[in-house]
């Protein structure tokens, strides 16, 4: 119920959230494991699905398709979301509040470690939003026809919202809901799928790693398998990759893309290449790279790459081939100055494992000619093509050998090395792979939010529709315009709610924590006279200021009566509370008088056992031996001398 009253919270502040959206988000998502054929869309790449590549990015607005025969898996800090075959699922929002999924069809096995109280885990399908309130192991399923949803809870809880009361499912139920049918059930054994989920799981059991870094940062699993830590008195605790190739060097097995809103982002082939690229630093120890996350914090925040770049659009870095683009790992406690939009508290939160001092990174902000420490290091610096770098392809393969001295005296940017993508080639330059059907690609789902992906660049047939719980229209492209005759009179088009007010609008649906009548709606018929075909425009724009002030009035309407409904729940809710913590307080108290008389009656046992002791357990005492009287000595003289 808590979780379900925090969305509202969250609600509110989305339609406040001006100032802190100029900030990208400080969490993302990771491709981490890929079997079979499994499609990835990301959200800038419009309607081009790609073969999934491992150590991608995910964020609000990614889609996947895991085929027949396919399997995948996506790490979201410690939180794992696994989708089996036929699985269409799609990410409606990630970002400091929370996960919000959409699955349309197929299956998700779902371990949530970590869930703050201020996060939601959401899943939208077609039946229904399912919220995870508690950290724990679930399963989804949506039928290939989209009509039932099955949730399975191992261990957590989750509740689930159709509009009306929201339904709990606790520890080892399975609920099964349609727009027909509500059917609990005992949870059934795991299945093939779900023994591979846990046997994913238990990989990430007793692990080293989370000694040196926050499990809240995504990719840290792999570390354990692939390096070794060590203690080094100048950077603390270090990481030292076991096996790369000959020359290898950070940040260069891989390949740059465009991913919104950071922009130029850097995706690493190896398989362990996703925290040592987005968290902390890189130093040179001995003759060898090793990564040094710094200090160990709670919620670390992601950066697309911590290095700094040469060259750019305003210093070019020119070579024999052209204008080209290099970069170099920051060093230890080097502060990373982001190229896109940000502000000075972002700047600072994403610094703080490195560097927690305002002075020190205003002067990397302010000069341009500033030391970093890993130039000095052989082979450090990487340099390839201004084309190589735009069109995502593979960087170990086209990296220059610049001189020395034309890196010496290259100059340090703080811009984006370059300012825009270079075409369909920045998003996804990966191979072409199968996409799901269009039909399970646009079915509906319900939802509690509007999503924050709205995906501009797909195309409408197949862009996801969301309802929204309650009397919000659903989230679809609008249609095509109509075509009319040059004579007729321009169509009267209703003006669309202003976007800011979508979280007001969202409020009173959102927090449905209690049995409530269905909500009151706004039947006021506003009359409209029909148009002649002679009226003039003066009269079509009066008419329809009219109309546009006849259905604010009844948003108004609409939004007192939800605001009066949201106050009666609230009120239940408050209620619903107290009678639940009496409850627990009550329950407790019998529980601590339980143990009490459990354990006086053990006290009792001991001493009762103590007490017969010694009369059963040891044996009777022996007296000291007696001699004999015939044996006692006679006196001398009684019977003459005793013999010689």
């Amino acid at each position: 119920m808590n979780k379900i009253k925090m969305i509202l919270m969250l609600a509110l502040l989305a339609g406040t959230g001006a100032a802190r959206a100029q900030d990208p988000p400080a969490q993302v998502g990771r491709l981490s494991y890929v079997q079979g054929t499994v499609s990835f869309a990301p959200a800038d790449a419009g309607s081009d699905w790609i073969a999934a590549p491992v150590n991608w990015p995910v964020t609000s607005g990614d889609r996947l398709w895991a085929d027949r025969d396919g399997l995948a898996e996506m790490r979201i800090g410690a939180n794992a979301i696994r989708a089996g075959a036929l699985t269409s699922v799609d990410v409606l929002r990630l970002d400091d509040m929370g996960t919000q999924l959409r699955l349309a069809q197929g299956t998700l096995n779902i371990r949530v470690r970590q869930l703050e109280p201020t996060e939601s885990f959401e899943v939208s399908t077609p039946a229904g939003t399912v919220l995870l309130s508690l950290p724990g192991s679930y399963r989804l399923s949506v039928d290939p026809a989209g009509a039932a949803t099955t949730v399975l809870v191992r261990q957590g809880q989750a509740d689930v919202l159709t509009g009306n009361a929201p339904v709990p499912v606790n520890d080892n139920q399975r609920f099964t809901f349609s727009a027909a049918t509500l059917d609990f059930a005992t949870a059934p054994p795991p299945d093939e799928f779900d023994n591979w989920a846990y046997a994913r799981d238990r990989q990430n059991e007793n692990l080293i790693t989370p000694r040196y870094v926050s499990p809240a940062m995504t990719g840290y699993e792999e570390l354990d398998q692939h390096g070794a830590w060590q203690s080094v008195a100048q950077y603390g605790n270090v990481w030292f990759p076991t096996t790369v190739a000959v020359g290898w060097a950070p940040y260069r097995y891989g390949r740059w893309v465009w991913v919104s809103p950071w922009g130029w982002t850097w995706v690493d082939n190896a398989p362990w290449g996703f925290a040592p690229y987005h968290y902390g630093r890189w130093v040179w120890i001995g003759g060898r790279w090793a990564w040094a996350p710094g200090a160990r914090v709670a919620r670390p925040v992601y950066a697309p790459a911590l290095v700094a770049f040469i060259g750019g659009s305003n210093l070019p870095l020119s070579v024999t081939s052209g204008p080209a683009v290099g970069w170099v790992p920051l060093g230890w406690h080097e502060p990373y100055i982001p190229w896109y939009r940000h502000t000075p508290a972002y700047v600072r939160n994403v610094n703080v494992m490195q560097v927690t001092n305002v002075t020190v990174i205003n002067q990397y902000t302010n000069v341009t000619n500033v030391h970093y420490a890993n130039r000095a290091v052989p082979a450090a610096t990487t340099v390839v093509t201004r084309d190589t770098f735009t069109r995502a392809r593979q960087v170990q393969d086209a990296h220059l050998n610049v001189p020395a001295s034309s890196l010496a005296a290259a100059q340090i940017t703080h811009a984006m090395p370059v300012e825009n993508p270079g075409g369909r080639h920045s998003f996804a330059n990966v191979q072409p792979s199968a996409r799901p059907p269009a039909a399970i690609a646009a079915r509906e789902v319900v939802t509690t939010r509007v999503p924050s992906a709205l995906l501009p660049h797909v195309a409408p047939e197949e862009r996801p529709r969301v309802r929204v719980l309650g009397n919000v229209p659903s989230f679809t492209p609008a249609p095509a315009a109509t075509r009319v005759a040059p004579d007729a009179p321009p169509p009267i088009v209703p003006a669309p709610a202003p976007r800011e007010r979508a979280a007001e609008r969202l409020q009173p649906q959102i927090d449905a924590t209690q049995p409530a009548p269905p909500r009151p709606r706004v039947t006021t018929a506003v009359p409209v006279a029909p148009v002649p075909a002679t009226t003039s425009n003066d009269a079509l724009l009066a008419q329809q200021q009219h109309e546009r002030q006849a259905r604010d009035e009844q948003q108004r309407q609409a939004r007192a009566l939800r605001q009066q409904h949201l106050e009666q729940q609230k009120a239940q809710q408050h209620q619903e509370l107290q009678q639940r913590a009496l409850a627990v307080q009550q329950q407790r108290e019998r529980q601590f008088q339980q143990a009490q008389q459990v354990e006086q009656q053990r006290q009792a046992q001991r001493l009762l056992r103590r007490e017969e002791r010694p009369a059963v357990g040891r044996p009777a005492p022996t007296p000291p031996p007696q001699p004999h009287p015939a044996a006692k000595p006679k006196p001398e003289g009684e019977h003459g001398p005793p013999p010689r």
